[in-house]
């Protein structure tokens, strides 16, 4: 007999995976002998970069650790939504008696909904029934899926500054990041002279009749950061990337940094390099993070009586 008890734990895993970003799937194994739960998983595709991490298949692997044995016969599984074909062979394959599992899935469901793989002649054939608790697992997608569409109408947006009058906006936020940002890396003076001769306005029209193109970073219609790029042979420079305090963190630098890789791509270029000074051990992390990897070193003479201590780093695209 099914037992809400159980599905309203793998409830709680599929929030939790919401909560990360991922599709909300939650999955739990119990043992049928005593009702204890010996499985646990949640969808982590996106957080593994992986297209195993699946909620079923994290929780069968927990309880074949748990049973010691790969064989889960006596066991059964809830899942909030219809498992796949990757999914439902792992079922047939760990012996797991039954599946309950809450809404069904028109593109990919394999018990039922597009095809049947417990039915087929295989050497085990699991019991299964669908649309329990529908509503409550069919729920949480639909909040999830709603919740997309409405972030992707306010994502961030790369909106190119061409007047003289953006550009001057573009200065402004340099000069604020700049300074709010850059002192305790660099000297207060250093900071007021690379933003006189590298953020200013004039320089920035320097650097535009030199190939460079600038780009506000945009959220809900507000500026939230700028970025600057140029072509350099069969790579993208990336001058500048720099988000407002309030927005970093958000993950807003990722979606900038696949925006600029399309855009790379697109104009034939096979990587991103950058210049990031030595000592920002904050911003080489987040870069690494990016996929970014330190490609060498050098120190420049910009001067003023100033040096720029650089790694250089390298995204591939």
């Amino acid at each position: 007999m099914t037992d809400n008890r159980y599905m309203l734990r793998a409830l709680e895993l599929a929030r939790q995976a919401a909560e990360e970003g991922e599709v909300p799937v939650g999955a739990v194994v119990v043992r049928i002998s005593d009702g204890l739960i010996v499985g646990e998983g949640r969808n982590r595709r996106e957080r593994n970069r992986s297209p195993l991490a699946h909620a079923e298949l994290e929780a069968i692997a927990q309880a074949a650790q748990i049973l010691g044995g790969w064989r889960l016969s006596g066991c059964e599984m809830y899942v909030t939504l219809e498992p796949c074909p990757m999914c439902a062979g792992a079922v047939i394959n760990s012996r797991i008696d039954k599946v309950t599992f809450g809404a069904y899935d028109k593109k990919a469901g394999s018990c039922g909904s597009l095809t049947n793989l417990f039915s087929l002649p295989y050497n085990h054939m699991p019991d299964y029934e669908g649309g329990f608790m529908e509503s409550e697992c069919a729920g949480e997608l639909k909040i999830f899926f709603r919740k997309m569409r409405d972030n992707k109408m306010d994502s961030v947006k790369l909106v190119k500054a061409e007047t003289d009058d953006q550009l001057r906006r573009v200065s402004e936020i340099a000069d604020e990041i700049w300074h709010e940002y850059f002192p305790g890396i660099i000297t207060s003076e250093q900071v007021d002279y690379m933003v006189k001769k590298f953020c200013s306005f004039e320089a920035e029209k320097e650097n535009i009749k030199e190939g460079y193109e600038y780009f506000f970073i945009k959220k809900g219609g507000r500026d939230i950061g700028y970025t600057a790029v140029k072509p350099d042979g069969d790579r993208l420079f990336l001058s500048k990337l720099y988000l407002k305090k309030e927005s970093r963190g958000k993950g807003y630098a990722r979606s900038v940094t696949e925006m600029l890789k399309e855009k790379a791509r697109s104009s034939g270029h096979r990587a991103i390099w950058l210049t990031v000074n030595r000592h920002n051990d904050s911003t080489i992390a987040a870069y690494k993070a990016l996929g970014y990897k330190i490609t060498g070193e050098g120190v420049c003479d910009i001067g003023g009586g100033f040096v720029m201590d650089d790694y250089y780093m390298e995204l591939e695209v």
